[in-house]
């Protein structure tokens, strides 16, 4: 009783020099932290809530370091009086959404409606999720999903959901997520609440895909995703992949290249494009997440297929990224289903050794290698591959011609690998560049394509239904939009020509 009444007059002294403290002195930080410890050991209900209460309605969350000072009381007295925090976090909660729904006076309204009311819903969601980290798996799996998740939601849907707000929902997701993660595999996550979150998610992506070119909303919204997908029961395939495919539209083909160039000029440049690099990695991260359920199929044709023959060549770059990141993963997993995109990938991936940017060229080749190995471990083949890595030096040259050329040796190598099943996948991925692409990358595509000839024609001719591919060639050659083009058009034609003349003039002049 001695050790509990000195605790309490401990608690109300440090309760008095919080109230007394200016809200920039480094001393109120501390007074929150150790005012939180102190309730902490304090076994009285009541006086543990008199004090949070009165210390969460005189907080200011509008200044940033009351609202961080707001979140470490309350995480600090949860550490060993979780279910009375929680229960105190609850109740004024629903003072704060008080008569949303019900007929409350015009004071009032505006009171819950100012600014410091809409920041300390924020600060509060966030406390949520810090609570949600710091409880133990018990506390964890009793009050997850009825209370925090519940207090969240409620506090979120009276708030004025401005980019503050949003944030912090979306922090605390991620935290909670986390943290039901942690608790074990045999625990599920109620999957109406999770499909009532993705929804969220999903609104919030819709809401900022033409909106704030560098925002990051996008960002939070995949590192939530990231750690709600890792949930059981797994969300539906189709879900997730619509999700996916939205993610991938706002981060890899945002922003333009006309609104790339002022943000290079603008004074936040290097926030912005740090925030762009970040949001790759946690899309290349909620892919791999993906990848334990899902085929690689979807992201393949829906996530890089486009963004690698953009006209934009920071959307090439960041798709790039995406599919580098994708195909290690597929790697170190084992999935030998990326094979499936072999020839396709190849075509995208060759005329991008020749990419204007410096970083493409070297990402190009890094898919490709990623791509061999697979290839070979799926095959159970050892596939000579020869120093692709070597050949790196030669990209970075600023001769357009040595690029080509390197371009050419790592052609015969990665050709070498080629099965015919492919073929077609290979030359339609080729006729797609011819079509969108210009300058190098087009001559890069034209010197692959004739390399593949070279070195596999007779097996076509051989092996193959020749009428789809000289189709190809035709179909580019009446569409023919750059006269670099031609001359690759006709060498192949020729090629195809001496190994099987009659065949390749026959389908040649064939109309359909």
């Amino acid at each position: 009783m001695e050790d509990e009444a000195w605790t309490k007059g401990l608690s109300c002294e440090l309760s008095r020099w919080l109230s007394s403290s200016l809200s920039s002195s480094g001393e109120k930080s501390f007074l929150y932290k150790a005012l939180g410890t102190v309730l902490g050991a304090c076994k009285e209900v009541l006086h543990i809530q008199e004090k949070l209460l009165q210390h969460l309605e005189e907080a200011n969350a509008e200044e940033p370091s009351e609202a961080q000072g707001m979140i470490s009381l309350l995480s600090h007295a949860a550490e060993s009086n979780f279910h009375t925090v929680l229960d105190t976090l609850t109740m004024f909660a629903s003072r704060l959404c008080k008569g949303q729904k019900g007929r409350i006076s015009r004071r009032k309204k505006m009171e819950l409606d100012s600014r410091r009311a809409q920041a300390t819903r924020s600060a509060l969601i966030l406390a949520h999720g810090s609570l949600a980290l710091r409880a133990s798996k018990e506390q964890l799996l009793a009050r997850l999903e009825g209370d925090i998740v519940g207090n969240i939601l409620l506090l979120y849907s009276c708030s004025c959901r401005d980019l503050q707000n949003t944030l912090a929902l979306l922090q605390s997701i991620t935290d909670f997520s986390s943290a039901f993660q942690a608790a074990g595999d045999s625990a599920c996550f109620n999957p109406s609440l999770k499909g009532k979150l993705l929804e969220i998610l999903t609104d919030l992506l819709k809401k900022y895909y033409l909106g704030t070119p560098v925002s990051p909303v996008p960002l939070k919204v995949v590192l939530a995703l990231e750690q709600l997908s890792k949930l059981k029961p797994s969300l539906g395939g189709k879900d997730m992949c619509d999700l996916l495919i939205l993610c991938c539209k706002i981060i890899v083909t945002h922003p333009s290249a006309e609104m790339m160039l002022k943000i290079r000029k603008s004074q936040q440049a290097a926030r912005y494009l740090q925030l762009l690099q970040t949001s790759l990695k946690a899309l290349g991260r909620l892919m791999v997440v993906l990848l334990e359920t899902e085929t690689t199929s979807g992201f393949f044709q829906n996530t890089v297929h486009r963004s690698m023959t953009s006209g934009n060549m920071w959307e090439r770059k960041r798709a790039l990224q995406t599919c580098s990141q994708l195909l290690a993963a597929c790697e170190e997993r084992g999935r030998g289903d990326a094979c499936k995109h072999f020839g396709s990938l190849v075509g995208l991936l060759a005329p991008l050794t020749c990419d204007p940017m410096p970083t493409s060229r070297q990402l190009a080749v890094t898919c490709l290698s990623s791509l061999l190995r697979i290839q070979a471990k799926a095959t159970n083949r050892v596939i000579q591959t020869g120093d692709i890595g070597s050949l790196c030096e030669g990209l970075n040259d600023r001769s357009t011609v040595c690029q080509l050329q390197t371009s050419s040796k790592i052609a015969r190598i990665v050709c070498r690998s080629f099965s015919l099943e492919h073929t077609i996948d290979f030359m339609m991925a080729v006729k797609d560049t011819f079509r969108k692409a210009k300058g190098m990358r087009v001559r890069a595509a034209g010197k692959w394509m004739i390399t593949f000839l070279q070195m596999h024609g007779k097996d076509i001719c051989r092996d193959l239904d020749l009428s789809p591919i000289v189709y190809i060639l035709r179909s580019c050659m009446s569409s023919l939009q750059h006269s670099t083009n031609m001359p690759f058009l006709c060498q192949a034609a020729a090629i195809l020509t001496r190994c099987h003349a009659d065949v390749t003039i026959d389908s040649f002049f064939h109309r359909r």
